[in-house]
């Protein structure tokens, strides 16, 4: 298992402790990532591990690999870790929040990284509005709000919907197992068109009038 730095927050950590508990649950969030694939039981054990895993231990992790593994986003980007993608298109890909505050809590990531919001392409937040109409059509939540994060050195697009109450960034999360994301993307996947074939029907062809020859008595 691997680890990418986590994203800067205001909050300073403490003297013994350079990890913010938001730096460590970003950097617990990249690891149950990655143990996603595993068979049911030992992914099971390696999230018991996870979740108890001290600071200083995953601090450890993060000094031994600081600058030797790709960032998260760029791993899904490149589709290196498991994730449950439901559209892209050239300049960004759309896949579930595997930690939603919401039912279909969707991340619009960069195929280049934007280190900053402004530098997310146009595009990125066409296929964010996309999105967001399929999720309205399908789900029928009450809103569905688009915000920008910065979170792991990257730029990304949040695409939040509220059902019986609004919700946000800040809202609590639920864990969302790969068959429960599986779940939320058949309700969100593109309709297929279906072709129509037509068929022209031939005229009935009618018995051709055989003459007989006139009986002469």
């Amino acid at each position: 298992m691997s680890l990418q730095s986590p994203s800067k927050t205001t909050e300073e950590p403490s003297d013994n402790m350079s990890l913010t508990p938001q730096q460590v649950k970003e950097l617990k969030a990249q690891l149950l990532q990655q143990v996603q694939h595993l068979p049911h039981d030992q992914k099971r054990e390696f999230i018991q591990k996870i979740e108890d895993m001290a600071p200083e231990t995953l601090e450890l992790m993060l000094e031994q690999q600081q600058g030797k593994q790709k960032p998260i986003f760029r791993m899904i980007i490149d589709k290196e870790v498991p994730s449950t993608i439901i559209d892209e298109n050239s300049h960004a890909m759309a896949v579930l929040e595997i930690n939603p505050v919401s039912e279909a809590h969707t991340l619009i990531i960069p195929k280049k990284p934007a280190s900053a919001p402004k530098e997310i392409p146009p595009e990125a937040f066409e296929l964010a509005k996309r999105v967001a109409r399929t999720i309205e059509e399908r789900l029928r939540p009450k809103s569905v709000d688009l915000v920008t994060e910065t979170k792991f050195g990257e730029s990304i697009i949040n695409i939040i919907p509220s059902y019986n109450v609004h919700v946000t960034l800040a809202s609590p999360r639920k864990k969302s197992s790969p068959a429960d994301l599986g779940k939320v993307a058949q309700k969100l996947k593109p309709e297929e068109k279906k072709e129509v074939i037509k068929i022209q029907k031939q005229p009935a062809k009618k018995d051709p009038i055989v003459k007989l020859p006139r009986r002469i008595p």
